[in-house]
């Protein structure tokens, strides 16, 4: 089948995206406070990501970002607790990549009031400045965890970073462990390096009105993105197809890229949980496992759909998305303040032990969402402002039947709030959904 893409400017064209968010400078300077407020006398160093190695856009840091909103490639930011002053340090102006790449931000007057930081550095002043903050306090705090960027999460990248270490051809100590050698070379054997990581990731687990707007913002482009490649879906379609659909549309509507690859797995392949590869075509009665996930002004969603490439469910396929949907009611049931990871474990496995389908799921239920898609957070009970999944899944190789429904939901005060529930998940919805015209980005012959 010759098959091209031809994009109809229609329906999914009218999310607003003209919100309020991360790149005003105060909304950093408030969290540069709290930081400072924690750190005490002490002083807290942290260091933006290099430039990339390909030709790919840059992405800071999210703990960088986090707390400078600057996307400046090798930065680095001083925050001196004892002063409450905070000290961006800037590579020197190239004139070269500016012409190839466009304007930075360097250590010039206009830099200061962009940032909102108390003072901007050129970045071989860095060493001498952090001593003279030193004089007050011999403590410096600084993250130990591997810095994440575009589709990186911690748990990936600490096996990364481990992998690498115990590798006896490489070898490499991590960036991290590098720069903290860096530091005690630095200030000398009498001060202390200590871990940023914990006080950063109980920050972040918490997020403010700000952050919430932006994640909902990333589920709408997310759920929209879904929703045309599910329209689109049919038999003789590649799963790269399917993808590509929901990529346009996330580009389309401001995300800067994809928070995770995407997953697109049919008949076997749906049982396959990270699925990435996307090389197969979908034949008439397969089953569809669909996980995606824009990358919106640093924060993401993460959502799952399944679905039946000919847009009717069989028999079999509704038994087993009967018991995931219903399981996932029953831990979405339990999303409120003081409930814990456990508790949502705990319900699904009560109803997966009913259908038996209790050995055919896989992975955990649940995990934070944020700036990255396994976001930073410990298993401690839910607070409002917390933004989690609920994924159940059960996968039967033996049938090529694989079933995941995943949604975004932030924990509100008296429950939860479904971020990705403008995606159906209902049997009758999908089916519908599907058989209701094409899709606004239309697979003709």
């Amino acid at each position: 089948m010759n098959v091209m893409l031809r994009t109809v400017l229609c329906g999914f064209l009218t999310i607003n995206v003209c919100i309020g968010y991360a790149g005003d400078a105060d909304f950093f300077a408030v969290r540069r406070q709290a930081l400072m407020e924690r750190i005490g006398d002490s002083v807290a160093v942290l260091q933006g990501v290099p430039d990339t190695r390909a030709y790919v856009p840059f992405r800071q840091d999210n703990n960088f970002y986090y707390l400078s909103g600057v996307a400046v490639p090798e930065a680095l930011l001083l925050l001196d607790g004892s002063k409450r002053e905070s000290i961006l340090f800037l590579p020197p102006r190239d004139e070269n990549i500016e012409q190839w790449e466009g304007p930075r931000v360097y250590p010039d007057p206009e830099a200061r009031p962009a940032s909102n930081v108390d003072k901007v550095m050129e970045l071989p002043e860095f060493g001498d400045e952090l001593k003279k903050r030193l004089q007050a306090s011999r403590v410096v705090y600084t993250p130990f965890a591997p810095y994440e960027t575009a589709a990186s999460s911690r748990d990936r990248a600490v096996r990364y970073d481990a992998d690498i270490l115990g590798n006896a051809w490489d070898g490499r100590t991590s960036r991290e462990s590098a720069f903290q050698s860096k530091l005690k070379e630095t200030v000398g054997v009498t001060a202390t390096i200590k871990n940023l990581s914990p006080m950063l990731d109980e920050m972040r687990c918490i997020k403010d009105e700000t952050e919430i707007e932006l994640l909902r913002t990333a589920a709408k482009i997310g759920a929209l993105g879904l929703k045309e490649a599910i329209r689109a879906a049919k038999p003789g379609m590649y799963e790269y197809q399917l993808a590509a659909i929901a990529e346009f549309v996330h580009m389309w509507h401001g995300a800067s890229g994809e928070a995770f690859f995407s997953i697109v797995g049919s008949g076997p392949n749906s049982c396959i949980i990270h699925y990435y590869k996307k090389q197969r075509r979908m034949e008439a009665g397969d089953i569809v496992v669909m996980d995606i996930g824009p990358d919106f002004r640093y924060y993401v969603s993460d959502i799952t759909r399944t679905f039946p490439v000919s847009g009717k469910f069989s028999a079999e396929q509704a038994k087993v998305y009967g018991a995931v949907l219903e399981a996932q009611k029953a831990a979405l049931g339990k999303v409120q303040p003081g409930a814990s990871f456990k508790d949502l474990d705990e319900a699904v496995e009560d109803v997966f032990l009913r259908y038996g389908y209790d050995k055919y799921m896989l992975h955990g239920v649940s995990h934070y969402v944020g700036m990255s898609v396994h976001d930073t957070g410990n298993a401690v009970p839910f607070e409002p402002g917390v933004v989690i999944t609920i994924e159940p899944g059960v996968y039967i190789p033996e049938k090529n039947i694989g079933v995941r429904i995943e949604d975004t939901v932030l924990v509100t005060e008296h429950g939860c709030e479904i971020l990705s529930a403008d995606v159906p998940k209902e049997m009758f919805e999908i089916e519908k959904l599907m058989s209701g015209g094409r899709s606004a980005i239309a697979v003709v012959d």
